[in-house]
């Protein structure tokens, strides 16, 4: 537990100064995000016996490192098609060579991974003003949750919730996971409201509400599913970068699914007006 802490006070810090600096220079977030994004898909490769092949790994790296800086301009669309066109093409042309599953793990292991994290700058790039709200609202949900989940878990948990896929996680963490992580939701657009924004903006409380109610539902999820990629390329974690995290696939799961779900939301339900 206490690698965990001390993991989180090194890198929560990082965060935040790449969002300051954000400020002065528009790409600090979306260069995070493509580093991150290109750790994550070598660890999913690593998992996966594919690292050594260059004709998948170098199209899947230049993949994860250019999406999230193209999200601003418009141009991922066209980079996600010509990714999938070039594997599926590589199937066809070296269909003794490769499997289909294999390719499957890529379109949709990969993909997910690549598109999750890039939906965070997109959230940079859909409203720039409010950006940093947006930004550390995505992370709040996502990783406050997971942490009340553990705590939770940990000292109140008796039921499993998926034995099979994550034995260690019970259905009273997840509940509490979700409290906390509405709590530390509103904690946060407090802390913008009154502080940051300084009555220049007014957020929308019962939308933040929502997002993070479906949020913590979305960041449990994610969870689970990188979990159950996990298991089925049988490692226990997806690198060990991270005293007490594991990879940096294991810090990032649950916002690989909160972050386009936040970055749908907002679209629709805008969380931010000026006052």
């Amino acid at each position: 537990m206490k690698t965990r802490i001390l993991s989180a006070v090194i890198g929560v810090p990082l965060i935040l100064l790449t969002l300051f600096f954000n400020r002065y220079f528009p790409l600090c977030v979306n260069i995070l995000c493509a580093i991150a994004s290109l750790a994550c898909t070598v660890e999913l490769l690593t998992a996966k016996a594919l690292i050594k092949d260059v004709k998948i790994t170098a199209p899947c790296m230049l993949f994860a490192a250019l999406l999230p800086m193209l999200v601003p301009i418009g141009w991922w669309k066209m980079v996600a098609f010509l990714f999938v066109f070039y594997i599926f093409v590589l199937l066809i042309v070296k269909n003794q060579e490769y499997k289909f599953s294999d390719m499957s793990y890529i379109l949709t292991a990969v993909c997910l991974t690549v598109f999750g994290l890039s939906c965070v700058a997109g959230a940079c790039a859909l409203d720039e003003t409010h950006s940093v709200f947006y930004v550390t609202l995505c992370f709040v949900i996502a990783w406050v949750s997971d942490a009340g989940a553990y705590f939770v878990g940990s000292f109140l948990g008796k039921h499993k919730l998926c034995p099979n896929v994550s034995p260690k996680k019970t259905i009273e963490g997840a509940v509490g996971g979700v409290i906390i992580g509405v709590i530390g939701a509103v904690v946060d657009a407090l802390v913008f409201q009154f502080i940051i924004f300084d009555g220049n903006v007014t957020i929308n409380f019962i939308g933040v509400l929502a997002a993070a109610a479906i949020g913590t539902v979305t960041s449990i999820i994610g969870d689970l599913t990188f979990s159950l990629i996990k298991r089925s390329c049988k490692v226990k974690d997806y690198g060990n970068i991270i005293p007490g995290h594991g990879g940096i696939l294991d810090r990032c799961d649950s916002i690989i699914m909160t972050a386009p779900m936040l970055f749908v939301f907002v679209q629709y339900f805008p969380l931010t007006a000026v006052a």
